[in-house]
């Protein structure tokens, strides 16, 4: 259910998610962060052009050393619950249900791992964001983002 208050606090784009495990295949997607919850979307109703504005605007802000966390303009909580609705690929998980949120330096680059509690199991959730990609023979990261997760983190620990 949405409350009516309710606000996206960032909306990070060409996210990689991949759950743990053995011989897991990651997605790509959109990472949303509201006041309450986070959602991946990798089916939206976003159109090309507008995801292909905002992901250039990322990777500037990336490289002119900016703040990333911040809401895409015209994409609201409406258009949220829309793109969740579109897809079972896509998922969202309020602040209550993560039992641990936390980021991890790697060699390759910044790592976000969410534990989820999913009632009755556990389950851990890895994020990155992708520098690049290689498209053939198919679409997979090529290099990854180092980036500050602390905002995100510190928003779920808050909540």
């Amino acid at each position: 259910m949405v409350e009516w208050d309710e606000q996206i606090k960032a909306h990070l784009f060409w996210i990689w998610k991949e759950d743990e495990g053995f011989l897991k295949r990651g997605r790509e997607g959109m990472l949303v962060i509201t006041d309450r919850r986070l959602a991946f979307i990798s089916k939206t109703e976003m159109t090309y052009r507008a995801h292909d504005t905002h992901s250039t605007r990322q990777l500037n802000r990336f490289k002119a050393g900016e703040n990333v966390f911040r809401p895409a303009e015209g994409y609201g909580i409406k258009d949220l619950e829309k793109d969740l609705d579109k897809s079972p690929d896509n998922f969202e998980v309020p602040f209550r249900q993560i039992m641990d949120i936390s980021s991890e330096e790697k060699r390759w680059g910044t790592l976000l791992k969410v534990k989820l509690n999913l009632g009755d199991t556990a389950k851990t959730v890895k994020f990155s964001i992708v520098k690049g990609w290689v498209t053939y023979p198919a679409k997979d990261p090529l290099e990854f983002q180092r980036m500050d997760w602390t905002p995100l983190i510190n928003l779920v620990k808050t909540a």
